[in-house]
């Protein structure tokens, strides 16, 4: 009787420990041994656009996997951007997702095959434009946008 009552107990914690590692967001950052200057310089190589701009619109994707969030494009050091540029996201929490709000402004390194198709999540240096002026004193002078 107790080798069964140890069996079910050894396989509950092992279904609760396996069920939260699915769901648990985990990034692989080496960038602990480098300076705030180099990661910053390194996340900008390893962005397919780098801007600032303010939250426009957040709405759900049509697969419901994550978030689209629009944004009002006001500096940009990397990327031919528009003026406006959406960009996707998780929900937040175990997927990754960066939680953006309407009308606050952010500091955005994205990802994609193209600036048509953008992503970010907690794993990049994407941050609130409050807490990124290390980051945007390190861009030095933004870019030019294109007019669309």
């Amino acid at each position: 009787m107790k080798r069964i009552l140890f069996s079910v107990i050894g396989m509950t914690m092992l279904m609760a420990v396996s069920q939260s590692e699915g769901l648990a967001c985990t990034c692989g950052s080496s960038s602990g041994n480098l300076s705030i200057k180099q990661q910053v310089k390194e996340a900008q190589k390893q962005s397919r656009a780098v801007f600032v701009g303010k939250v426009m619109q957040v709405f759900q994707q049509p697969d419901a996997s994550g978030v689209l969030v629009k944004f009002r494009v006001e500096k940009s050091w990397k990327g031919r951007l528009t003026r406006e540029v959406t960009v996707a996201t998780g929900q937040g929490g175990g997927d990754c997702g960066y939680r953006f709000e309407v009308d606050d402004s952010y500091l955005v390194y994205a990802y994609g095959p193209n600036e048509n198709s953008l992503g970010t999540n907690i794993c990049q240096r994407t941050a609130a434009l409050s807490e990124a002026g290390t980051d945007i004193k390190l861009l030095g002078k933004s870019k030019t946008l294109i007019k669309r």
